[in-house]
């Protein structure tokens, strides 16, 4: 039988108890006996009601709960134990009626192609001409702040040149964001300098520390945070640490080979970037990331031939859409006519 059909017939009962033989008698006995299962039957409601409230009800004053449902259906004889019952009902039905299930349903998916020519991209010119001396100031503000979600080697150009705006605001805000950019890169320069203090530093962790001060140096460079003389001492920086690096008795990874190369590259070393990008792609680097840094070292050695022997090695990759552009205008897979529809080559 169910808990409320069990509750019901103690409500039934204690009902029936009040018309029968032992509710007339006038002994102690019979008084007693009304009493005992006036009680039992309270009892019964109680445990009954107790069982249909909800886990968050019952715990975790449990004989509390109890005792307060007991007490309602002793002092008021079949009209507590029916007011119990009818509010934890009718409680239960507005929960269940307000519970909103989730239905899952089938949706089709986006249309979405990473490599179409459709696709419209907002560039940094639109961002610089938000930022023109005769924008209206809060729109120039708006313009800013959507720079810190910009890749910082295309924003930090762009704060370096507001650094002398007429504005206050604009000027200000374009400083504290490159200044929180470089002083983040030089805490961690000056955390890894403090480390290779330490003389009994293993020499694994000592060549680890190496490579990450020439990335944080290479980062200052390749996030146009160093310009003029700075920017020469930097790749100085860079170049030390990374040879300091490759010194160490391991074996020299294909990443850090690469690195060397864009180095060298950067301070204008061509033959020796050459000889490392090839390294690295000898040494398990993907051709496709060393293979337009190659292209550009052949393009300022006027090396024609190799650049389309590489831009037709690029076309077969999966590469991204501006390497793409670059890669189908030399080989002649787009259409020198329509470039102006192209719309990701102003980006490139």
């Amino acid at each position: 039988m169910k808990t409320i059909h069990w509750v019901w017939s103690a409500v039934l009962a204690d009902f029936g108890l009040f018309f029968s033989a032992p509710i007339l008698s006038k002994s102690q006995a019979a008084l007693m006996a009304v009493l005992l299962a006036h009680a039992l039957a309270s009892a019964v409601v109680a445990t009954g009601t107790y069982l249909l409230l909800p886990t968050r009800f019952r715990k975790p004053r449990a004989i509390a709960v109890w005792m307060l449902m007991f007490t309602f259906a002793f002092i008021a004889p079949v009209v507590g134990a029916i007011g119990i019952l009818m509010l934890t009902r009718m409680t239960l039905r507005k929960r269940f009626h307000q519970t909103r299930f989730a239905v899952p349903v089938t949706v089709d998916l986006p249309e979405f192609d990473v490599q179409t020519k459709a696709t419209h991209r907002g560039g940094h010119g639109a961002i610089r001409s938000r930022l023109a001396v005769n924008v209206p100031d809060d729109i120039r503000m708006q313009s800013l702040l959507t720079l810190q979600a910009a890749p910082q080697r295309a924003a930090n150009p762009i704060l370096e040149d507001l650094l002398g705006d007429s504005t206050d605001d604009v000027r200000l805000v374009a400083f504290g964001m490159l200044d929180a950019k470089e002083t983040r890169l030089f805490n961690h320069i000056k955390r890894e300098r403090e480390a290779l203090l330490d003389d009994e530093l293993p020499i694994s962790q000592r060549r680890a520390c190496l490579l990450h001060l020439a990335e944080l140096h290479w980062e200052l460079v390749y996030s146009a945070l160093a310009q003029g003389e700075l920017r020469r001492h930097i790749l100085e920086q860079a170049r030390k640490h990374l040879d300091a690096a490759l010194a160490v008795d391991m074996q020299a990874s294909s990443g850090m080979l690469f690195l060397k190369g864009r180095i060298l590259l950067a301070q204008g070393d061509l033959p020796l970037a050459q000889e490392f990008f090839q390294r690295a792609v000898a040494a398990g680097y993907p051709s496709v990331s060393a293979l337009p840094y190659l292209a550009e070292v052949a393009f300022i050695n006027r090396d024609f031939g190799y650049v389309a022997l590489a831009m037709e090695q690029l076309v077969v990759l999966n590469v991204a859409s501006k390497t793409r552009a670059i890669a189908d205008l030399w080989t002649g897979r787009d259409n020198v006519s329509k470039l102006s529809d192209r719309r990701y080559l102003p980006h490139i």
